[in-house]
């Protein structure tokens, strides 16, 4: 039974009390979601992926230091997983604050979750940076060293850098147009009007973002794809003495199919959130409902998270060079080093006698066939020729 039917004190509120009653629930609600969704859930999420990200973008420097990875495709993984350290960073913070303040100002956390979507933009230019490095490797080989090069690379990755600052710099702006109430009175902008047309436009960013990364790993794997069956097909039609059947290609870039995969699956919660929020009519839905919709956008926070920490861990299962590199910084890297080093040893030295019979005989070879090709009339048979210690007849081919 509500507290309504065992007394009558409530039915005859004022408006204005009303809706200071509306205001307190509301804000108890807030507070209760953002202390569980955004503090305690995901407190351990954030600490595990800011330790992923952070050991990944040490891994990619000491690689790329090494000169054992391309650098290029490799400083791109490592602006990517920059975005993913400022989505965990951010994710931090938000949990400190929500756990330790008292009265949690809730506008406090929508300043800090505009550094949040770090994540999706550095991601989209990693992965479409890469792919159109793949795609123009294939196309114009002859030119690829020369237009792509590792300052472009970085010149791109520090404009990227600025405009995804303009954008949270938009954002904050427009906020406080509406939250100041200074700068409110001069503007006379509303959370219904300003701000909710800002976020309108970001959320068509993102999911623009979002779609546009996908299409253009598509594009292209069907290009590189379709540049592989022609070249394998003139292979093949060699080998096999133009009736044998054609092999099958293997999948081009798997390794950044597999990130961009984590990429489109992981995100798409986000993509629809943005989709809904642009198609919807109503302007004060989020407001009135600000609790409910905090909760379905601390959920999604999980997936974005989770995708931060799952790219590190893949990446250092399939790539040997990133994995080399982890157990180097723990000290494991030294036990693979000194059996390498014994192995190879062994192997120089017991090729070099290899190396010197080979050298010999090239020698040999060559003596031989200049004294070959003075025509003689007595024989047309060589005679031994020697070859480390042994003897072996060989005849002059006449062509």
């Amino acid at each position: 039974m509500s507290a309504n039917q065992r007394t009558d004190c409530f039915f005859n509120l004022t408006t204005p009390e009303r809706i200071d009653l509306f205001r307190r629930r509301q804000a108890l609600r807030v507070e209760n979601v953002f202390r569980t969704f955004y503090g305690w859930a995901m407190l351990p999420l954030a600490i595990v992926g800011a330790i992923a990200t952070t050991i990944f973008i040490i891994s990619c420097y000491r690689a790329i230091k090494a000169r054992r990875v391309s650098r290029k495709c490799y400083a791109l993984l490592m602006n990517r997983a920059i975005g993913d350290l400022l989505t965990c960073a951010s994710a931090l913070v938000t949990c400190c604050y929500v756990l330790t303040w008292h009265d949690i100002n809730r506008d406090m956390v929508v300043v800090i979750e505009s550094f949040f979507i770090g994540s999706f933009w550095s991601a989209m230019v990693s992965y479409c940076s890469l792919s159109v490095l793949k795609l123009f490797a294939v196309w114009k080989p002859f030119h690829y060293r020369k237009w792509f090069t590792m300052r472009r690379c970085i010149n791109l990755m520090i404009i990227s850098w600025t405009i995804l600052v303009l954008m949270v710099s938009y954002t904050l702006a427009v906020s406080a147009l509406v939250k100041i109430p200074d700068l409110n009175a001069w503007s006379g902008c509303k959370a219904e009007t300003c701000l909710r047309n800002m976020y309108r436009s970001r959320n068509l960013s993102t999911a623009s973002v979002y779609f546009f990364t996908i299409i253009v790993f598509v594009v292209t794997v069907f290009f590189i794809r379709k540049a592989q069956n022609f070249s394998n097909s003139f292979k093949n039609r060699e080998k096999d003495g133009g009736g044998g059947r054609i092999r099958m290609v293997r999948f081009p870039l798997w390794k950044l199919a597999l990130n961009v995969g984590t990429f489109a699956i992981l995100n798409v919660p986000y993509a629809i959130w943005c989709i809904g929020l642009m198609l919807n009519r109503d302007a004060c839905l989020f407001q009135r409902n600000f609790a409910e919709m905090m909760r379905l956008l601390g959920v999604i926070r999980f997936f974005l998270v989770i995708r931060c920490i799952l790219d590190p861990v893949l990446s250092f299962i399939t790539d040997f060079q990133l994995r080399r590199c982890l157990l180097e910084m723990f000290g494991q890297g030294r036990k693979i080093g000194d059996q390498r080093s014994t192995f190879k040893q062994s192997y120089s030295s017991s090729s070099a006698d290899q190396n010197s019979i080979i050298n010999r005989a090239t020698r040999s070879q060559t003596v031989t066939t200049i004294a070959s090709s003075v025509p003689s009339t007595k024989d047309k048979e060589k005679k031994a020729a020697s070859f480390g210690g042994l003897e072996v007849n060989r005849k002059v081919d006449r062509f």
